[in-house]
């Protein structure tokens, strides 16, 4: 496979104000513990989205680190249909949200239970586009939840969002024909796989979303793949001070093939959305942060050589 690795630097510029709007938070009282993630998947489904998943984290939380600070603590993968086939045909790179992720935790000692998620404005941000879309959407999951957990309140986060100057998400392209791409696809994926096992990412789940394209009569792809990627020692350290750090995880990877482009090509969102958006100020964890990313970022280029 010729390679050709195109680096997307994306930026924006967030303006610092008392709250932070990048992130969706609702606070749901649950004293006694009756609303569960499982509660939520339950409404999202009836109300017309696909869960793809939905990981308990507290239970490998205690098996391998022996200590959780939760007494729930989920991630749900998750799109809505409509959305994402109006919206990758028009952006291809918006893949990076199909699915996306929403967090639950409760903490132990604590009454209430949380639901957030990632913000138009925010998804708006990471993608540099202007489009009505999203603001449609967030307006149907706020009622959605809204409707599922009628006694769930919106909150602010109390910390600003800060500006960042580097890349959001990173676009890699690489020389394929079209006729090789199924076979190159395939090559290239175990190669990135078996990368990533000594570095203990995992992909959390699979969706072939060019499936769901084709339903609607949309064959621009000869593939269009979403993985969610995972690594439990970074969402285990962000979650016991940044629990909606979750919003982030896992964090989906695309790779796709448009018909006549003769170009397979794989997106990726960037760590600076968790330190911007979280405003991570820890050094511990912004050098695993960078680390994990220079580490993906070594495995698709050496799967792609």
């Amino acid at each position: 496979m010729k390679k050709i690795i195109l680096v997307s630097m994306i930026f924006f510029s967030t303006v610092l104000m008392a709250d932070n709007t990048d992130i969706l938070l609702y606070k749901v009282p649950n004293k006694n513990y009756e609303v569960t993630a499982q509660t939520l998947v339950d409404g999202l489904t009836l109300h017309g989205y696909s869960v793809v998943k939905n990981q308990d984290m507290n239970g490998p939380y205690k098996k391998q680190f022996k200590a959780s600070i939760f007494n729930s603590y989920n991630l749900i993968s998750l799109y809505h249909s409509d959305m994402s086939t109006s919206l990758i045909p028009k952006y291809p790179h918006s893949g990076i949200f199909t699915p996306f992720s929403i967090v639950t935790y409760q903490k132990k000692g604590e009454d209430d239970f949380y639901v957030a998620l990632l913000s138009a404005k925010a998804q708006e941000n990471i993608l540099k586009v202007k489009e009505p879309l999203f603001g449609k959407f967030e307006t149907l999951i706020k009622e959605t939840i809204a409707k599922v957990l009628p006694r769930a309140r919106e909150e602010t986060l109390v910390y600003d969002a800060e500006s960042t100057d580097e890349a959001l998400y990173t676009k890699y392209s690489f020389e394929v024909e079209d006729a090789d791409a199924m076979d190159e696809r395939s090559d290239l994926m175990m190669m990135i796989e078996n990368g990533m096992k000594p570095s203990g990412f995992v992909i959390a789940n699979y969706l072939d979303f060019n499936t769901i394209l084709k339903e609607e009569k949309k064959e621009d792809y000869i593939f269009y793949d979403a993985y969610s990627l995972c690594k439990l020692k970074i969402i285990y350290e962000l979650s016991k001070t940044k629990p909606e750090a979750g919003a982030f995880a896992p964090c989906t990877m695309v790779i796709y093939h448009k018909k006549g482009s003769n170009k397979t090509e794989i997106v990726t969102l960037s760590i600076a959305n968790l330190t911007s958006t979280l405003a991570i100020k820890d050094k511990s964890l912004l050098e695993m942060l960078v680390k994990a990313q220079n580490t993906m970022k070594s495995i698709i280029e050496d799967a792609s050589g």
